[in-house]
């Protein structure tokens, strides 16, 4: 070449050379794996991504012997960044911990690379070099892998056979050197196969080792091939294991290999887990921190390119910088650290504007239902009436048990085997809330306060809970005895009236029926403390001669009204007839809303409150609006008994005095009538009383021989003995529109109830079976039964 040549060269280098420089990018050396790894794997995708983001630098991904050969490398810098399992990589910083903190001289083994960290690294291999984590990036599970029919319980037994923990210098077989630790064994005890991943999985299918550890992800192909062969099946990692490596080494996370990940694999196996990680040295020279930092961006994007990209979704990347292990203590970056708090700050501007949404539409939805009348204001809510809600405490108690359950699940579910899933937390913290607990359930202090108020909530919530149930229970029974329809009102009670009170409560038809009692001021206190210990027995003071009075006892829905005289000293006289005058008036301003129906109710404007089948004695539902009770009135000794002729359709005079004198001179002249009154009257246990049933259609149309002679034949009749009918009536009243003027509740009822009836009597639709029995069951059953016994005959 001549000079003439040479200097047109030199001008043309000299010309060119600003545009190569800046055409190179910095280029930036990368540990990975072996060849076909999965650190390998990753690491191209990662620089696959550095270029599909446009990055301005490079990576050198460099064949590796894996974790211990990267940490290695890294802390001697021969290394920008590399991918490590995070057991080793915080083994590693725990190094340099340790080279800050130690000031003594340096020991010839440790400078020789025999430390007692993993991966054999001391604290002077550490020293100077400060590791950070970029991010986490995948995870991977320990797999027991145990030739198939073995399943092993107890580590102990791997003593006797030979085993495959990995190749020695890499980061799976850090992790089982660690395993077999926190089962009492050291490797050097056990006959293991040192050799690579596939000369393993060999031995394995000719039974030349019985188990294998293997960490990598779940659904490892080579995994799967020999379990779906049938050689080898995964076993669950002891968790007397798990427990021990995670006190000792919580670098590592409990976790589980879900159902169907491999063929065949229908169980969850509980296992512990460890992430891969990037790491990074931070620069020795400072002028090579703002470089640093901004290819630590450029890699954190490139990851995050590869987390959205479905091109790349079979090797599971997802950046983390928080929650992937139990303990965390190599620091992150502070490029990573500036990303995570962009993160979290979008992440609770989500949660605050989703809750805002929330509470917008909840807004919404109240006053929808507030204009509509569904909801009522909270002032005017009774507190009182809430907290007896049982359905207050039990929300109380489930809102409890669920919060704690993700609480508790949260905290511990990388460290704890018995919360893995929300499933065990959620069985655990049931047992904290009801008391049933296990001291040893829970490790840390905050897990542990949360179990200890779950328990004290949930025990307070139950209490409450069984209190608000109790009360209901309670409150219902004393709602039966004090309901206001088809019940027993007595007006004028006087002291010599208790019997009727106890009768009325002992064993029979009435005993059901709520009993409200209307006393005078005059009343001794000794009688009203008596009245109030009988079940079912409402007091009230008022005058019963005021109908304003007698309007909250809802007489026109009584069953019966009984209208006593007042005591002969008493100061205050009420007379029964005053008093059925304000019955009256008491239901005509009752039913002043309702609609008189019509002029066939007579001369009072009201239906009669008994039903067509029902007779008087027996005490019915009232019928629909406004209606007068029969009433049965103890009519006064010395005064004719026609003054209560105006109300003869629903008032039963009462000669009481005149009744008894009759009963007692029958019961002279007849022994036996003392005997058979006694019994019918008192409702013992041991006695039948007289009771009513409606007669079943099977009966309808038969005679009434065929009617006593099938009942009176069964042979489970419980005493059952039939007396006679209570024939139907057409009517819409209880009694006929063209009898009113003339007929009277007595008078009705003395000519529809039929005791003892001709045997050719034909038993019709409507009519009623008057019979004597033990009980009301007892004879209902009886009819039941009575229709196959028709049917047979």
């Amino acid at each position: 070449m001549n000079s003439r040549s040479a200097c047109f060269v030199m001008m043309l280098v000299a010309l060119l050379w600003p545009w190569t420089a800046s055409a190179e990018i910095p280029t930036y050396r990368w540990g990975g794996g072996s060849k076909k790894g999965g650190f390998t794997k990753i690491s191209k995708a990662i620089a696959v991504g550095l270029k599909a983001t446009g990055a301005e630098i490079a990576i050198d991904v460099q064949t590796t012997k894996g974790s211990c050969d990267n940490i290695k490398r890294l802390l001697r810098r021969e290394l920008d960044f590399a991918l490590a399992q995070y057991d080793v990589a915080a083994e590693a910083y725990q190094a340099g911990v340790h080279a800050r903190l130690d000031t003594g001289p340096a020991d010839d083994n440790s400078a020789a690379g025999a430390g007692g960290f993993m991966c054999e690294i001391s604290a002077d291999m550490a020293a100077g070099v400060e590791l950070r984590l970029v991010t986490a990036v995948t995870d991977g599970a320990v797999h027991v892998l145990v030739r198939r029919p073995v399943r092993i319980d107890n580590f102990q037994d791997l003593r006797d056979h030979r085993v495959y923990l990995g190749r020695k210098g890499s980061g799976s077989f850090e992790t089982s050197k660690v395993i077999v630790g926190a089962a009492g064994l050291t490797v050097d005890r056990l006959d293991r196969l040192d050799s690579g991943t596939s000369k393993a999985f060999a031995a394995l299918r000719s039974s030349e080792i019985i188990m294998m550890l293997r960490t990598t992800e779940p659904g490892d192909e080579n995994i799967g091939r020999v379990i779906a062969d049938g050689v080898a099946t995964v076993n669950p990692l002891p968790a007397d294991v798990t427990e021990r490596l995670i006190d000792g080494y919580p670098y590592y996370r409990i976790c589980q290999i879900e159902a169907n990940t491999y063929p065949g694999m229908d169980v969850v196996v509980p296992t512990v887990c460890v992430s891969t990680v990037v790491l990074t040295a931070l620069p020795a020279e400072p002028t090579d921190v703002d470089a640093h930092r901004e290819a630590v961006a450029l890699v954190l994007g490139a990851v995050k390119y590869l987390e959205d990209d479905p091109e790349f979704e079979s090797l599971h990347i997802h950046h983390r910088w928080r929650g992937f292990a139990e303990s965390e203590p190599i620091p992150i970056h502070a490029v990573a650290a500036e990303l995570e708090d962009v993160e979290d700050r979008n992440w609770w501007l989500k949660v605050v504007g989703a809750s805002l949404l929330a509470l917008a539409f909840l807004l919404g939805v109240r006053r929808v239902m507030r204009r509509r009348g569904l909801l009522k204001d909270p002032l005017e809510a009774n507190i009182e009436g809430q907290l007896s809600n049982p359905l207050i405490p039990f929300a109380g108690f489930l809102g409890i048990v669920l919060v704690a359950t993700v609480l508790v699940w949260w905290l511990e579910h990388d460290s704890n085997a018995r919360v893995r899933t929300l499933n065990d937390s959620f069985w655990e913290m049931n047992m904290f809330a009801t008391g049933n607990f296990d001291t040893e359930a829970l490790k840390t202090s905050t897990a542990r306060f949360i179990g200890a108020a779950a328990t004290i909530a949930g025990l307070g919530l139950l209490a409450w809970f069984t209190a608000a149930l109790t009360n209901i229970f309670a409150r219902d029974q004393m709602r039966i005895w004090r309901r206001l329809k088809n019940h027993i009102v007595i007006l004028n009670f006087r002291e010599d009236m208790l019997q009727l009170i106890r009768m009325l409560r002992s064993p029979g038809p009435m005993r059901s029926r709520p009993i409200h009692v209307v006393i005078s001021d005059e009343l001794p206190t000794r009688v009203r403390l008596q009245l109030a210990r009988i079940k079912g027995v409402t007091i009230y003071q008022r005058n019963p001669e005021v109908p304003e009075d007698l309007l909250s006892l809802r007489i026109p829905r009584a069953a019966r009204v009984i209208v006593l005289q007042s005591d002969k000293d008493a100061a205050t006289q009420y007379h029964p007839l005053r008093v059925s005058r304000a019955v009256h008036q008491a239901c005509s301003k009752f039913g002043i809303a309702g609609t008189v129906r019509g002029p066939e109710l007579g001369k009072t404007g009201f239906s009669v409150a008994p039903p067509t089948q029902a007779p008087a004695l027996a005490g019915d539902d009232s019928s629909a609006g406004p209606s007068l009770p029969v009433t049965l009135v103890e009519a006064p000794r010395l005064e004719p008994i026609e003054i209560f002729d105006p109300f003869r359709r629903w008032l039963i005079p009462i000669k009481e005095r005149q009744l008894a004198n009759h009963w007692m001179v029958t019961a002279c002249v007849d022994p036996g009538f003392a005997e058979v009154f006694n019994g019918v009257v008192s409702f013992r246990d041991e006695n039948s009383e007289a009771y009513t049933v409606p007669m079943p259609e099977w009966f309808h149309g038969k005679t009434w021989r065929t009617v006593r002679r099938t009942l009176l034949g069964l042979e489970a009749r419980a005493g059952v003995i039939p007396i006679g009918l209570y024939r139907a009536n057409d009517a819409t009243l209880a009694y006929d529109v063209d009898d009113v003027e003339e007929s009277s509740p007595q008078q009705e009822l003395q000519k529809r109830m039929v005791v003892n009836p001709p045997l050719d009597t034909i038993v019709g639709d409507g009519d009623r079976l008057l019979a004597f029995a033990e009980d009301e069951a007892d004879l209902r059953k009886i009819m039941r039964a009575s229709r196959r016994a028709v049917a047979n005959h």
